[in-house]
């Protein structure tokens, strides 16, 4: 019976868009700030290699430590982490979980006391071959092979938190909630191709659901004080909506899909919010707004006060000096706007540490870096406006020569 009503409300929730408030009014006052906003960092140390070779762990550490930051984004996606043995049985995959180790131990010592992991990529139950890397079970059609991976995912990440119990956040996914990307999509769906396998917004709101439960479960077992978030949610286009179905998905009692019973708590699903947002060509008070209404949905859904986390942010300047010049600018005014008026924030994490060299996605992507890459033979790891306001910003400081340490020709007069 749980099934059936889980189908038709999960055929109501496609009516029910962003504008749903949960029986709370919108417009109600945001959280107050527990606790120091803390400032993290995202560096992809693994893909870096092939972004930039000259980009080691230990300049990438080093440059973490001298920015300031507390907080790091550590990757652990857990197809480079696991392989799957017999009976769904995930097994560490031992050179990597050593250089997980290796990084968090790294970091520490400069100074990172918050540890975010984060995986965007998923393993599948054995003699379980997708036709691409973000392919999850569809629940309608795969039940089986559905309720497999969900325990396998859980007892993934309940591994993960007890082999680095300094991990202070886990989360699980990078953004599902992008309409038409690679993640969360039905087996046939191939890499790159808009070809139909796609789930409803709504239908990932309560397959996320389910996992995150789960996850959640397995990972409170081993690490009481480990805190699950939401996905890493987009928030773009479609997915402005994901948080509000999200909570629906809980309130409508179609939950957890492998038992009898249901649990409409969304405090055994999540800890803490989590998303993603850049300021690109608009105002930075469209930035605020937007931004408040997302989060808002923990209000909207007598939830309020629920913590939350900003696990990417930043700039690309297309590789256009006018461009680096404003979003030196802007750094500065979003910075002021996260301590001032965005308590529900507990952490912000840049994206990212250094532009690509020798490897391109296009001019967007290729350019959000703090600091040019390191092995570029012109500016090698020097800073740009948006690294200087940073800098300036945390450490309370107009001396920035510390920035300069591989490209001291550079430093202005």
């Amino acid at each position: 019976m749980k099934r059936i009503i889980a189908a038709f409300l999960a055929s109501l929730l496609v009516v029910c868009t962003f504008g749903c408030d949960g029986g709370q009014n919108s417009d109600s006052p945001i959280t107050e700030r527990k606790a120091p906003l803390e400032y993290g960092l995202n560096a992809h140390i693994y893909e870096q290699r092939a972004m930039d070779p000259s980009s080691t762990m230990d300049y990438v550490v080093e440059m973490t430590g001298l920015l300031g930051v507390t907080c790091y984004r550590l990757s652990t996606p857990l197809d480079s982490m696991f392989t799957v043995g017999e009976n769904d049985t995930p097994i560490f995959k031992e050179g990597f979980k050593q250089i997980v180790h290796q990084i968090i131990e790294k970091m520490t010592a400069v100074g990172v006391t918050t540890f975010a992991a984060v995986s965007d990529s998923s393993i599948y139950p054995t003699g379980y071959i997708v036709t691409s890397s973000g392919v999850v079970p569809d629940p309608a059609v795969e039940k089986d092979m559905y309720s497999r991976w969900i325990k396998l995912t859980a007892k993934a990440w309940g591994m993960i938190a007890e082999e680095f119990p300094e991990i202070d956040y886990i989360e699980p996914i990078n953004e599902p909630d992008i309409a038409g990307a690679n993640i969360f999509t039905k087996q046939g769906h191939q890499w790159g191709l808009d070809d139909g396998y796609a789930y409803s917004m709504p239908d990932k709101a309560h397959m996320i659901a389910d996992v995150l439960y789960y996850i959640r479960k397995e990972v409170k077992e081993v690490a009481p004080d480990m805190q699950v978030t939401t996905p890493g949610f987009a928030g773009r286009g479609e997915g402005e909506e994901v948080l509000d179905l999200l909570y629906e998905a809980i309130e409508s009692g179609a939950h957890p899909f492998l038992e009898e019973y249901s649990d409409t708590d969304p405090d055994h699903y999540f800890d803490c919010i989590n998303f993603h947002a850049y300021l690109g060509s608009t105002t930075t008070e469209d930035y605020l707004e937007h931004c408040d209404n997302f989060y808002k949905a923990c209000e909207r859904h007598n939830d309020a006060g629920k913590p939350a986390l900003l696990t990417e942010w930043g700039f690309t300047d297309h590789d256009n000096e006018a461009q680096e010049i404003m979003n030196g600018e802007n750094m500065t005014a979003l910075l002021e706007m996260f301590d001032e008026k965005m308590p529900y924030f507990e952490a912000v994490f840049l994206y990212m540490l250094t532009d690509y060299y020798g490897y391109s996605v296009d001019t967007s992507e290729d350019n959000f870096g703090l600091f040019t890459a390191r092995g570029d033979p012109e500016k090698p790891s020097c800073p740009k406006p948006v690294a200087i306001s940073f800098y300036k910003y945390i450490h309370k400081t107009e001396d920035v020569s510390p920035l300069y340490k591989y490209c001291p020709e550079l430093m202005p007069n």
